[in-house]
């Protein structure tokens, strides 16, 4: 073979192989698909000049990894989103949105109805931005059959859930679907075997809902299913849930997870529960930490149980908690509980400089208290904590007492409400917008802050506001107490925080502008009671 054949087939065989890397490249290419229902029609191509205009055709699609289906910014469907194919967590399908505008909605228009506004079928894979959910009974809802093999990547961020407050009995769940939730991830319990993990609900507001975020049907009346986990690494990041019915976050047999900067916020009011209230029930879990949170206002509503901030309901372990605040709760702060769960105990619970302010102004059983502890068979430490007992009421309450005691109190402090803030105020350079709806704290140079004083004057109906901290690394403002009314004066004891500034913001009144009189921060640590270190107080005789 001559020299010129040989250079003329390795050309022709080098565009041959440059002809099918093209190829290649071309078939893997991500698809997007766009649909508005102002302006779309489903014979069209699905481009960005010619979208399709609903929801079922969006579904008709298999799509591949990294492909995306974009809604329209300021459009509204009445409609289930059921997309087709398989994303991976390196390309995931994403479900998002386009062009200028108000998020996309799906609006249901009837939350009495088992309506979907995004449904996902044993499918991971998924990232989903951006979208609006009005009066869907589920806004998001992801079933996982027995058969499932383990999926990976549900990622949820800036959505907005809101309006769905049907509430019925659910130990048949999901046949029917009778209850208003955000986001739900069932799957039926029968073996120990994740189904899904890495799920992350990212920067995202529910409200008005009768449960926020669900995995399986939080009834803890089902004592067959213990120590069985079929989701695994959950992450609930900087999100608020307010206005809700019952538990916000009702998570059930998930191995691995974090809470991180969320806010529960005025939970209960105007219903009645079958089988109680808290802002959270964590049940059959494992593994979790909960950072920079709170709970807060959680209401018995019309006669409903309990009434706690945070529930950790049984077969809970190793879960730790850090820098959370619990406050202004109708039942005790906190419930660690092993009814619903076989008997098993919670084990390995840690909570870390952690404030609970509960007020347990509709006692379990007597004396009213800040912690409901079923049997000390619990294993749980305390470290660094501050309680603020209201009048009448007791630090611990174990309902069924055993010899082995496995709770412990390290470090903590135990103090009257009546008495937080009788130390000398933070010395602070004081303003206000015109409005009143701000009010700022200037120390001048950075202060611990333990404790607020605020009043507002008879003529003022504030009834939601939030106490934030200027965070001088990350220069922003952070909140450290999400409030309701004020009236003549209301103590807000916080999660202790260095700062150079403080302010209240004033969110809404019931009419007319607001009028702050007094707005006053402490370092008070003072006026501690003595306690045991199994958490009972000492009595003076």
């Amino acid at each position: 073979m001559d020299a010129g054949n040989s250079n003329v087939r390795s050309s022709i065989v080098s565009a041959a192989l440059a002809a099918c890397v093209m190829l290649i490249a071309t078939s893997a290419e991500a698809a997007t698909y766009y649909v508005s229902q102002s302006s779309g029609n489903d014979n069209a191509t699905g481009q960005a000049d010619k979208p399709w205009k609903t929801l079922k055709r969006a579904s008709q699609v298999k799509c591949a990894p990294g492909d995306k289906i974009l809604l329209k910014c300021g459009d509204t469907w009445d409609e289930e989103l059921h997309p087709k194919g398989e994303g991976t967590p390196e390309k995931p399908i994403t479900i998002s949105s386009y062009g200028k505008g108000a998020k996309p909605v799906i609006d249901r228009k009837d939350d009495k109805k088992d309506l979907v506004g995004i449904r996902l079928d044993d499918q991971g894979g998924f990232k989903i931005v951006g979208i609006e959910f009005n009066r869907c009974m589920t806004g998001i809802y992801g079933e996982y059959s027995a058969k499932c093999p383990t999926r990976k990547f549900i990622w949820i961020e800036d959505c907005y859930f809101h309006d769905s407050l049907k509430y019925g009995n659910y130990r048949t769940y999901p046949k029917p679907r009778n209850i208003g939730l955000g986001v739900c991830f069932f799957s039926y319990e029968r073996k120990n075997r994740i189904v899904l993990t890495d799920i992350t609900i990212k920067n995202c507001v529910f409200r008005r809902l009768a449960s926020g975020v669900w995995t399986n049907s939080p009834d803890n009346f089902n004592k067959n299913a213990s120590n069985i986990y079929n989701f695994g690494n959950m992450t609930l990041d900087n999100c608020l849930f307010e206005e809700g019915y019952q538990w916000q976050m009702g998570l059930r047999g998930v191995a691995g997870g974090a809470v991180r900067n969320c806010v529960t916020h005025d939970i209960g009011r105007k219903f009645r529960s079958f089988n109680g209230v808290a802002g959270a029930m964590f049940f059959r879990c494992k593994n979790w930490t909960f950072d920079d949170s709170e709970w807060g206002f959680v209401s018995i509503g019309l006669g409903s149980g309990d009434g706690e901030a945070f529930d950790f309901e049984g077969n809970c372990d190793n879960m730790t908690m850090r820098n959370c605040l619990f406050h202004d709760t109708d039942g005790p702060g906190f419930l660690l509980c092993c009814y619903a769960s076989d008997g098993h105990p919670n084990k390995g619970i840690v909570m870390e400089n952690c404030v609970l302010n509960g007020k347990a102004k509709r006692p379990i059983g007597l004396p009213r208290c800040e912690i409901i502890n079923t049997t000390d068979w619990t294993e749980v430490t305390w470290t660094k904590c501050r309680f603020y007992l209201s009048k009448g009421e007791t630090l611990m309450r174990v309902m069924d007492p055993e010899k082995d005691k496995k709770s412990k109190f390290v470090d903590c402090l135990v103090k009257k409400l009546s008495d937080a803030c009788s130390t000398p105020e933070l010395a602070a350079k004081t303003t206000a917008s015109a409005s009143g709806k701000w009010r700022q704290l200037d120390f001048g140079k950075p202060v611990v802050v333990n404790e607020f004083k605020i009043k507002e004057d008879a003529s003022s109906s504030i009834e939601r506001y939030v106490i934030e901290w200027w965070d001088a690394k990350a220069s922003r403002w952070v909140g450290c107490f999400n409030g309701m009314a004020i009236g003549t004066e209301f103590v807000a004891p916080i999660v202790a925080r260095t700062m150079t500034k403080a302010r209240l913001r004033v969110i809404r009144t019931k009419k007319g502008n607001p009028r702050i009189t007094e707005f006053k921060a402490y370092n008070d640590t003072t006026g501690a009671l003595p306690i045991t270190p199994g958490g009972y107080l000492i009595r003076k005789k």
